[in-house]
């Protein structure tokens, strides 16, 4: 009797299980965050690090926070993808720990935890320093503080929750959409009641006055956000159209999608699960608010966490036979095969290019190719923004190098976007280079009112040979990689034709007088 009591323990414990995968995912990142170079986002969100604020142009200040976190580690390319890395790891371990409470066994932990870690969009985003992260994990964890609300209303959730929807909002501002769309399904739901209990105030509160911060310099500041979202509605949500939303969602995770859609099946139809609807209602009422404002498809993402819980949950109930529990777990492990180089960094330059013609020429499958601006390019335009930028900086460093000690100390570093001054500014000390401005982004901020200076030395992804200020352009370099989305032109500007440390205090004063930039 004890050999066969012996022989019916499981190999590995349910916590065991959920660490192994969420050890599993944080591998994966690891062994391909450094493959390709920073992302030119990733330099702004760096740069913010040196500016904490309570808030920017683009985002919340959250992301600043985290960039500075990564300064006491070095600030390598690894340290600062250690972070995203380690919340996609710990959003497996929360789902797999979900899944656990709620009853499920080990072919229900294997499900969405595979569905999540196998899923394009997550790769993705876990693989990039961008508040996209950080932004999904906190839509999980207020999923999981709604959970833990309807098994026990201990007031201790509610502030839990109220937390989390705080620092989710000093994170993204999305986070509101999907906040929304919870009180909506709650509002639907039998749980209405919650609405009369003060807890839920006190939650409110909570989350409020973390938010209060960053909503008072929003308004100190003429809400910089409401003009970093109009550019976006001209620029690049203008080429967003209604089939590609809804097709993107079904690609952000592809066999995964099976998972969440029996999730929410089950969160509707399924009489076990009917305390949770609220959540499916509120993962369809976000989708539908994203969708109705023009939003990219990736805001999303973060509303399909939760349902992996339940699709895990309902499959594990349908499907009796182990083998084809192991069959379905196979192929939720495999079927991103031939989409894995476009989720994970890992095929070089030539490779990819390369994988990618073949993709279109055999199958049609462009999507990834498909830039913000609507056309097709060699690269998805993620990796495009992760090739070139040191080159960049290393060029502009032989040219500021160059000049005679006299023109170094009237010489004025400018980017014209905010890739190319964060890039500037990150490498600055190994190419022994003075501090870059910019009047693009946050870097309209941290602009100087007044400064000394007779030339200008640019790097920007076109040229502006006709000046007001100078007289004189001078063509330096441009970046001879081909897989850059940024061609890198660098270009002096010299001999005044006017006061131009004068024009500067004009101009700078006026860029931020909307935004009451001291």
């Amino acid at each position: 009797m004890k050999n066969d009591r012996l022989l019916k323990k499981p190999l590995i414990s349910l916590r065991q299980l959920i660490i192994g995968l969420a050890v599993l995912k944080l591998l994966i990142h690891l062994l391909t965050n450094t493959n390709y170079g920073f992302h030119r986002d990733e330099f702004l969100y760096l740069d913010q690090g040196n500016h904490l604020a309570w808030g920017f142009m683009e985002v919340p200040p959250m992301i600043a926070v985290l960039a500075k976190i990564t300064q006491i580690f070095g600030e390598s390319l690894f340290v600062v993808r250690l972070l995203p890395a380690l919340i996609g790891a710990f959003s497996v371990y929360l789902l797999g720990v979900l899944v656990k409470q709620l009853g499920g066994r080990a072919w229900a932990i294997v499900f969405t935890a595979l569905a999540f870690i196998m899923a394009p969009a997550f790769l993705r985003s876990n693989s990039l320093f961008q508040p996209v992260s950080f932004n999904q994990f906190f839509w999980l964890l207020s999923a999981y503080w709604i959970i833990q609300l309807i098994r026990n209303e201990s007031p201790k959730y509610w502030w839990a929750l109220g937390l989390t929807a705080g620092v989710g909002f000093l994170t993204k501002y999305s986070i509101v959409f999907y906040l929304i769309a919870l009180i909506g399904g709650v509002v639907l739901s039998k749980h209405r009641v919650w609405l009369l209990r003060k807890d839920a105030y006190i939650a409110l509160g909570i989350a409020a006055l973390i938010a209060l911060p960053n909503l008072l310099w929003q308004y100190q500041h003429n809400f910089p956000v409401m003009v970093h979202m109009e550019e976006l509605r001209e620029t690049q949500l203008v080429n967003v159209d209604s089939i590609g939303f809804f097709k993107d969602q079904l690609f952000f995770f592809l066999g995964g999608t099976v998972i969440w859609m029996a999730g929410l099946i089950a969160l509707f139809f399924n009489k076990v699960f009917k305390e949770y609807r609220l959540l499916g209602w509120g993962s369809l009422i976000t989708i539908l608010i994203i969708f109705l404002l023009g939003g990219k498809s990736y805001y999303t993402i973060g509303a399909y966490s939760i349902l992996l819980v339940f699709g895990g949950l309902a499959i594990e109930q349908y499907i009796r036979k182990p083998l084809w529990k192991g069959a379905l777990a196979s192929f939720l492990l495999l079927n991103i095969l031939p989409f894995l180089p476009f989720s994970l960094p890992l095929l070089p330059n030539v490779q990819m290019e390369k994988y990618c013609r073949f993709m279109i020429d055999e199958f049609g499958f462009d999507g990834p190719m498909r830039w913000e601006n609507g056309q097709t390019y060699a690269l998805p335009q993620d990796y495009a923004d992760m090739n070139g930028w040191e080159e960049m900086v290393a060029n502009l460093s032989k040219a500021y190098h160059q000049l005679s000690p006299e023109e170094k100390e009237e010489c004025l570093l400018i980017g014209g976007g905010y890739g190319h001054a964060g890039a500037i500014n990150y490498y600055r000390e190994k190419y022994d280079l003075p501090e870059a401005c910019s009047f693009n982004s946050s870097y309209l901020i941290w602009l100087p009112n007044e400064v000394d200076f007779e030339m200008i030395l640019h790097l920007d992804d076109n040229m502006r040979e006709e000046s007001e200020w100078f007289s004189e352009f001078i063509y330096v370099d441009s970046l001879e990689n081909s897989y850059a989305r940024d061609p890198g032109y660098i270009y002096i500007r010299k001999s005044p034709l006017t006061d131009v440390s004068q024009v500067w205090s004009r101009q700078v004063k006026e860029e931020k007088a909307p935004f009451r930039f001291e």
